[in-house]
């Protein structure tokens, strides 16, 4: 291996281990639910607030980080979101107040939603154009890995030290991969976006492509994060499971979301490299996994559904948020493009978590269910319509 493959291999994995570690300071809220509700700390429409805090700030902050991004060294954003996301899960292990806590979870959303699109234009600017869309397609599995790694590390410490552990834990981990981020990726020298081609922020509201998929963007934002959130009560609540046998339920969840990542790159080159198709298939699959979930009455059925919506949900987001901005990298705007994107996501995932957490009181889950229904079908047609009928014409 030369030295600068060495170099590149470093700065990826040290990339690849910060997207991680941002998870894992998010699924420990998810994982922590039925213990914070048993010990009378928060109840479920708390639960649902902090949910929807959460998506509101991490959408406006990526909205506004993905401009910055373009711009600012990115290892000042990405060092700067690690260390106040820590800050923030290590105040909140101390459980103060719930109106606190809701503060230092906004602050925890804000510092997260500084990564990405640094890591994205990192990414862009260290591979050459086509060895770039590979590279991200695999950064993106970050997403799943931090699932996997947040569920069972913060159940374990959970069980094996008290709940508290899965927020201070996971704050030492963001401290520690801030350091690394600053020692290997400082070095990095990115190109000024400050260019005659670079495309305001205000102005991609313009572009056609990017107004036809913002609605798809924000639904699917509404089923990607509300799996996550509710996972874990969801089964504890609808079928008596324990947390200790609801977290090999629910890990199962995001392992068909890692399989969906790695997919992508199959699915993609068969979709003749057109990210746009990849998506109508992952919203074709949503619909056809939320039919059966509304009607379904066994744990095993419910995960395999849940599953496999989340596959798909992971099929469409590497498409929209790795994928497509890397359309606009002549532009400069590879970071902006993709904060636009994900302030979409999360517009819907906080909508969602809001709804969902008053109507899962009084109506149960079948209402999230059915309204993944409604949501995935509008989104189709618009995919279908939008992109994939002109492909063809």
């Amino acid at each position: 291996m030369t030295i600068k493959k060495t170099k590149n291999f470093i700065i990826f994995t040290v990339l690849y281990a910060a997207y991680v570690s941002i998870y894992i300071a998010r699924l420990n809220l998810s994982m922590a639910t039925p213990e914070l509700k048993a010990l009378e700390i928060m109840d479920e429409s708390q639960i649902g607030l902090l949910g929807s805090v959460f998506s509101v700030v991490f959408a406006s902050g990526r909205l506004i980080n993905g401009a910055f991004s373009d711009k600012v060294k990115p290892f000042i954003m990405i060092t700067s979101g690690l260390c106040l996301a820590g800050l923030g899960n290590l105040f909140i292990s101390f459980f103060p107040p719930f109106e606190l806590i809701l503060v230092l979870w906004g602050i925890n959303a804000f510092a997260q939603s500084m990564l990405w699109s640094a890591v994205l234009r990192t990414v862009s600017e260290t591979y050459e154009p086509g060895e770039a869309k590979k590279k991200t397609s695999y950064m993106v599995t970050a997403v799943a890995s931090g699932n996997i790694i947040g569920i069972l590390l913060s159940s374990a410490l959970i069980k094996g030290i008290d709940v508290s552990a899965a927020f201070y834990i996971p704050a030492a981990i963001t401290f520690l991969l801030a350091l690394l981020v600053f020692i290997f990726i400082s070095p990095i020298q990115c190109s000024n976006a400050r260019t005659k081609t670079h495309i305001p922020l205000y102005r991609l509201f313009s572009e056609k492509d990017i107004r036809c998929l913002l609605l798809p963007v924000m639904f699917h934002g509404v089923m990607k994060d509300n799996i996550s959130l509710w996972m874990t009560l969801y089964f504890v609540d609808t079928y008596g499971i324990d947390l200790a046998k609801s977290a090999l339920f629910v890990i199962f969840i995001p392992l068909l979301g890692l399989a969906g990542r790695l997919l992508f790159p199959l699915c993609y080159k068969i979709s003749k490299e057109n990210e746009h198709t990849v998506s109508f298939i992952a919203y074709l699959g949503c619909i056809v996994f939320a039919v059966i979930l509304f009607f379904a009455s066994s744990p095993i059925l419910s995960v395999i559904c849940l599953g496999m919506i989340y596959m798909a949900v992971s099929l469409f987001n590497t498409s929209v948020l790795s994928v497509f901005p890397l359309r606009y990298s002549e532009s400069g705007n590879v970071a902006s493009v993709s904060g636009l994107m994900d302030f979409s996501t999360y517009l819907g995932s906080g909508i969602g978590s809001a709804v969902y957490g008053v109507s899962i009181k009084s109506l149960g889950y079948s209402f999230m269910f059915g309204s993944w229904i409604l949501i995935s079908l509008i989104s189709l047609l618009i995919l279908f319509f939008g992109f994939i009928k002109k492909q063809k014409a």
